[in-house]
């Protein structure tokens, strides 16, 4: 018995010294695939190595990943390696591989190391004068060339088996997504054989995003991370799906709220960005939901920025059309004050986010200088409920 246990742990221990010495087993490295000694490899497979810090792209060869048939006294393999989001050395073949064994071989490549407590010397200088001048570190210049560690040589083998299926086809299950920020979804991705067999491999793919701030993705499961919007692919073997858009949006009483726009684009015209077209600036319907959060309040001031909408594109030529519309809202705010459920300070909300720019302040003016000479108003007897555009009792209603 104890010579058995012996046999287990020389055999273990040299399994494990041939691990170190192929550099299989060193600190910076994750995985790589396919395995070493894997059996019955697709033909359409790729080679990729990934790392726990990121790669730094000066380090990147022409052969920094080689391929080898070791059937053909060791014939190249034809490819180009890229590094993938960061962390993964990535060796596409030219074309699909027959039967046989193959032999990776990885040389050094140069890691990005930010990590204070891995530094010394010279390298440890770096970081500290690179942290005073840049809030992220690895922006740094001087880091990137002193701040990092070399990987060890990768050597190992795998065997390929061109009978086993190929995929000949990646689908989402989903098409563009939209996603409530205090939600979940989910979404799977089937594979299409050459032998007629569509498998769901959603567990075994490699998720690809544009923005990986605003989902993450465990198994089958979407959850928003942040508002935005991220395209998204999903990868396996040498396919990958159509790219799809996850847009992640905040919803507020049910009113679901706009993407926040680019301040400098949005202020460069008169009439800024309207992405869902309702006739109200994406900035403007943000802050009026933001703040008022009733429905009753909300509906009466997207009324009046509508109005305000309607004023910049043309503040002269529908002045009288635009003053009768805001009278009319004006006796519904009054309507509403009746019921103690005015909006607070509407007025001056309204013009500090309508009017926010000296174009738009200009376009204001234009408006009211069309309106002089004239005699706009009305009387107690309009102040009703007809007045406004909504429903308000049916709202009320809805509250108690």
């Amino acid at each position: 018995m104890f010579n058995i246990f012996k046999k287990i742990v020389i055999t273990l221990l040299f399994t494990l010294s041939l691990q170190a010495q192929d550099g299989l087993l060193q600190e910076y490295l994750l995985s790589v695939s396919p395995q070493d000694s894997a059996q019955e490899v697709s033909a359409d497979t790729s080679v990729e190595i990934k790392f726990n810090l990121p790669l730094l792209s000066s380090s990147l060869k022409k052969n920094t990943i080689t391929l080898k048939s070791k059937e053909k006294r060791g014939k190249k393999i034809s490819g180009v390696t890229t590094i993938k989001n960061n962390y993964t050395l990535l060796f596409t073949p030219s074309q699909e591989l027959i039967t046989g064994e193959y032999e990776v071989k990885v040389k050094k490549v140069k890691l990005q190391d930010s990590s204070y407590k891995n530094l010394k010397g010279s390298k440890k200088y770096a970081y500290k004068l690179c942290s005073y001048f840049y809030d992220d570190i690895t922006e740094c210049p001087l880091c990137k060339y002193l701040c990092s560690v070399k990987s060890k040589k990768i050597k190992y083998s795998f065997s390929v088996d061109d009978t086993q299926p190929k995929v000949i086809n990646l689908t989402l299950n989903k098409s563009n997504i939209q996603l409530n920020e205090d939600n979940t979804t989910t979404i799977n991705v089937n594979a299409e054989y050459d032998n007629n067999e569509t498998l769901d491999v959603t567990d075994e793919v490699e998720w690809i995003m544009s923005n990986s701030n605003v989902i993450s993705i465990n198994k089958n499961i979407i959850t928003p991370n942040s508002e935005g919007t991220t395209t998204l692919q999903a990868k396996f073997k040498s396919k990958t799906t159509e790219q799809i858009s996850v847009t992640v949006y905040k919803e507020i009483n049910g009113y679901k709220l706009p993407p926040e726009p680019d301040e400098t684009l949005n202020n460069s015209t008169l009439l800024g960005i309207d992405v869902n077209g309702n006739g109200v600036r994406d900035d403007v319907e943000r802050k009026i939901i933001e703040t008022y959060r009733e429905p009753i309040k909300i509906e009466l001031m997207m009324d009046m920025a509508e109005v305000g909408q309607m004023i910049l594109e043309n503040p002269v030529g529908d002045a009288i059309v635009n003053q009768k519309k805001t009278s009319r809202i004006t006796d519904c705010a009054l309507y509403l004050d009746d019921l103690h459920m005015e909006p607070s300070n509407r007025f001056k909300f309204y013009k500090n986010n309508m009017y926010n720019t000296k174009q738009r302040v200009r376009a204001y003016l234009d408006f009211n200088q069309a309106l002089s000479g004239g005699v706009y108003g009305s009387g107690p007897a309009d102040w009703t409920a007809d007045a406004c555009s909504f429903d308000v009792d049916a709202m009320l209603g809805a509250t108690k």
